[in-house]
């Protein structure tokens, strides 16, 4: 008899005929396959000459989410329909994950499980390269947490009464949070070389803060931002008093010594971006710090070029880490500012022509775990490094480039949002000149072909490639929709949470047929289309991995302007007796909404006889933001969104009570 176990024949594949050795690898292989079958295939390459705005088709395409953007020359300022829109060439991208978005989070190992499929033999490969990297950043053992709970009470005198340390277990769940979704919206903390037992307490809580109001545990979080807070603050008085007695005494080190700290950088951040969405109540606390970061982040070199280690063609990973970190961080801090400055109206505290630091690296480089995957994915080689003012130019200038991260593309669509905003408070009458908004308007079409021609970027909003494609595309909507407005950038009362000043300030829409609207129109539908692709019911359930402040500021934008324009078009209707008085591009815009509509739980009021065509116009804009209400109706994370949720709904509800 012969010993040991029986060997197992594996049966061939169902679907393709490939031998497998294990049964695991079999059932693996078959269940990526089903997903294939089912899932939106990626970035097809169609003709986009014949993607035309009056297509019904167009946001129901089965390859929408991973489709190109809206056609970059679409609805130009001249509005010459006929001309064909450019040609993109996007890259194949990795199998979508939009399937797996059905049926809770993403696999981590997407990548790896494809490479897998392909080689038989690959988990003998995966478990020796698995071997390679450290310990997962939020990995904590028993020591370093002892370490880390007696270094944070040494500063028991300033923590607030009723604080407590989180214990082992949660501080690491919570760290978990904040490095598998809050880092991939904004990521400027290096995963590979975190460490609790090296960071700073400060760094850690507030890290383990985002995570926690990420995990909705709101009791939990607030402490960790307090506790954070007190210590940073506790270190800057000790910082200063340390200058003052180094002033009194000659010494002229500190200064210097000041400059390097990217991990207090990092800090402000993090609490800033906690504080900014909370809770009203500290508010002002995002406010006040970043004051003190944008101080910081210009003693800390903003406008100067990088440190020599990363013009080195030969420079090592810890090196690139050091440099592409600070790049990171300080970028963050710009990112932040602008976001104060699209939700609260406040002028932005880092301008562009202040910001001289190259873009950050590819995202490959910067999720590489190690040297070797460092080395493998090209770094230490010749690298093209861009400076963040001359690639803006670029984009002003009509250049397209296709090697920018989706990171730099997020900054650069920033830096746009921001030239708008300065322009129209700079302009008489909050009003932009015809030859600036053709300038704008170049300059956001060379974005889109950018991003287009970006490896990374992605309308998946759960794709292997992250989540910055998709977000830098709401921006871009953002930024169609100032600068289609001839008033002044609406204050939207995010700062005061007040309701009235956010659902009544929509006047500074024009009343006014303008072609240049017309562009913005179609953005704000197609930000409107992406939920109802995706299933408006499974987006108010499940849209936690993917949806940002971003994504919340862009969709109350378009949903003011949808419902404000419609009106316009009913009122237009009414007072010429026929639809067919609006200008083409008009009706176009009319039926692709209209199309949009009946993909939702609302299609039947449009099936409401009518004694006119005004009626149903105005109905269409009713519906519109019913649609964007019930969008919002699900549990949110952030303060900031129950306030926006609720200023839909009570639009919604004005809207349904008003006569037709």
């Amino acid at each position: 008899m012969p010993r040991g176990r029986p060997k197992v024949v594996v049966a061939p594949c169902r679907h393709c005929g490939r031998q497998f050795k294990r049964q695991e690898h079999l059932l693996r292989h078959e269940r990526s396959r089903r997903e294939e079958d089912q899932v939106v295939q990626p970035f097809p390459h169609h003709d986009t000459t014949d993607l035309g705005v009056g297509d019904p088709d167009l946001f129901w395409d089965p390859d929408f989410i991973t489709h190109d953007m809206l056609p970059a020359m679409l609805f130009d300022t001249d509005m010459s329909l006929a001309d064909p829109p450019l040609r993109s060439n996007p890259q194949p991208s990795l199998t979508s994950s939009f399937s797996r978005f059905t049926s809770g989070l993403p696999s981590l190992d997407a990548t790896a499980a494809s490479t897998a499929d392909e080689d038989p033999n690959h988990d003998d490969q995966a478990e020796s390269t698995a071997s390679l990297p450290g310990p997962v950043p939020w990995s904590i053992t028993g020591l370093g947490y002892e370490s880390f709970c007696q270094r944070v009470q040494a500063y028991s005198e300033v923590l607030p009464s009723g604080c407590a340390l989180p214990s082992r277990n949660t501080l690491a769940r919570n760290l978990e949070a904040y490095f598998r979704c809050v880092q991939e919206h904004l990521p400027f903390v290096h995963a590979a070389t975190f460490s609790v037992e090296r960071k700073d307490v400060e760094l850690v809580l507030a890290a383990a803060a985002l995570g926690a109001q990420t995990r909705f545990d709101s009791p939990k979080c607030f402490e960790l931002y307090y506790m954070a807070k007190a210590i940073l603050f506790e270190n800057t008085r000790r910082e200063d008093l340390q200058l003052s007695s180094d002033l009194l005494s000659g010494k002229n080190h500190s200064i210097l010594d000041r400059r390097i700290d990217v991990a207090k950088i990092q800090t402000f951040a993090l609490l800033i971006s906690f504080a900014s969405w909370s809770d009203l109540k500290i508010l002002p606390d995002a406010l006040s710090m970043a004051g003190q970061l944008a101080t910081l982040a210009r003693v800390n070199g903003t406008s100067e070029l990088d440190p020599a280690p990363l013009q080195q063609q030969q420079a090592d990973w810890s090196s690139w880490v050091t440099v592409e970190e600070r790049r990171r961080s300080l970028y963050a801090a710009y990112v932040l500012f602008n976001l104060h400055t699209i939700a609260f109206d406040t002028p932005p505290l880092i301008l562009n022509q202040e910001v001289g630091i190259m873009l950050p690296s590819s995202a490959e480089l910067w999720k590489a775990t190690n040297a070797i995957q460092w080395h493998q994915c090209g770094g230490g080689g010749e690298q093209v490094d861009r400076p963040f003012k001359v690639e803006l130019q670029s984009l002003c200038d009509g250049d397209a480039n296709a090697g920018v991260s989706s990171f730099s593309n997020y900054l650069l669509i920033h830096g746009l949002l921001q030239q708008i905003y300065v322009d129209r408070h700079g302009s008489t009458g909050s009003s932009l000149g015809c030859e600036t908004r053709k300038a704008l308007e170049t300059a956001l079409r060379t974005w889109q072909r950018s991003w287009e021609l970006t490896h990374e970027s992605t309308l998946d909003p759960l794709s292997p490639k992250g989540p910055l494609g998709f977000t830098a595309a709401s921006l871009l909507r953002h930024a169609y929709i100032w600068l289609s407005s001839d008033g002044p950038i609406p204050n939207r009362g995010l700062l005061r949470r007040d309701l009235r000043c956010l659902v009544g300030n929509d006047r500074h829409y024009p009343t006014q047929r303008l072609p240049h609207l017309d562009r913005a129109v179609l953005h704000a539908v197609h930000a409107l289309a992406v939920p109802v692709r995706l299933g408006i019911e499974l987006i108010t359930r499940a849209r936690q991995p993917f949806w940002t402040i971003e994504h919340s500021l862009c969709s109350l934008e378009c949903a003011l302007l949808l419902q404000r324009w419609l009106e316009t078009m009913a009122a237009t209707v009414r007072s010429c007796g026929s639809i067919e008085k609006l200008r083409q591009a008009e009706q176009k815009l009319l039926h692709i909404i209209a199309e949009v509509i009946k993909e939702t739980f609302l299609s039947d009021t449009l099936a409401v006889v009518e004694d006119d065509d005004a009626s149903r116009v105005q109905r269409m804009a009713t519906t519109v933001v019913q649609l964007w209400a019930r969008i919002f109706q699900f549990s949110h994370a952030l303060d900031v969104d129950d306030f926006i949720a609720a200023g839909l709904k009570h639009l919604s509800d004005m809207s349904s009570t008003s006569p037709i």
